[in-house]
């Protein structure tokens, strides 16, 4: 957040690090490394669920006609934004479930197709969520689940832990897709990698923006290996491209 509306600022593009949760035959699921922007579950804190939110029209550039705010998308998405044509066209349309909340029973909505979304809660936690790498329990202080943030996202008002010597700094919280206590509020991952059943007011401007995709493999000119990253932040980069089928067993996750 800029003191001023008057001054230019400038952001060096670069590509998205994704996290592999898994692969299956020619798909991967992935998960951004870090909170790529700041926005709104919801523009208008109301009763709402993904399907006709405005993260999920702001995600995947749809217009004003499928969400609550009716905000047009079409020409400012972040489909749009962070891939080029082409690779839009290798992120496979996913038939995403957005289930009731598993403490609360709040319902989560119809089910939905989209390129991009968030992930849920039962992806954050439970046993489909060990698969992926992440603590099984909502209530652990779980290092694969902390999230810093871009320099974008803070500039547009992501909040990071800013204690110098606390154990969490530069984490910031991010939005699930599965509402909360009530239907105006959404779950997040705290900065400390607690998952909050209880969640956050829709429209909350301050929390990190994690998306997630499925990507067909086979585009292999439109992807690259970035290396290895473990949960306590250490890093094995490389600046290495290939096929699927020369490194097969190196995109495991």
């Amino acid at each position: 957040r800029w003191k001023d509306s008057t001054s230019w600022h400038y952001f060096r593009y670069e590509p998205i690090k994704w996290r592999v949760l898994s692969i299956a035959g020619d798909q991967a699921f992935l998960l951004s490394d870090l909170a790529l922007d700041d926005q709104r579950y919801n523009y208008n804190d109301i009763s709402i669920t993904w399907e006709t939110s405005s993260m999920r029209s702001w995600l995947n550039g749809y217009g004003s006609e499928t969400n609550e705010p009716q905000m047009d998308y079409r020409n400012d998405s972040f489909l749009q934004d962070a891939f080029t044509s082409a690779q839009q066209q290798a992120i496979r349309t996913t038939e995403v479930e957005n289930a009731d909340n598993l403490y609360y029973e709040t319902e989560g909505g119809n089910n939905t197709k989209d390129k991009i979304f968030l992930l849920s809660e039962q992806e954050v936690y439970g046993a489909k969520a060990g698969s992926y790498g992440f603590s099984e329990s909502y209530d652990t202080y779980d290092e694969a689940k902390r999230r810093k943030s871009s320099t974008y996202a803070k500039a547009n008002g992501v909040i990071s832990c800013y204690y110098v010597n606390y154990y969490y700094y530069g984490d910031c919280s991010w939005w699930l897709r599965t509402p909360g206590v009530v239907t105006n509020s959404s779950l997040l991952v705290d900065v400390d990698g607690y998952v909050g059943r209880y969640g956050n007011d829709v429209n909350v401007d301050e929390d990190g923006v994690c998306p997630a995709l499925n990507l067909n493999l086979s585009s292999s000119d439109l992807w690259s290996y970035a290396g290895t990253v473990c949960s306590d932040g250490t890093v094995n980069g490389q600046e290495a491209s290939w096929t699927p089928q020369e490194k097969e067993s190196e995109k495991q996750p």
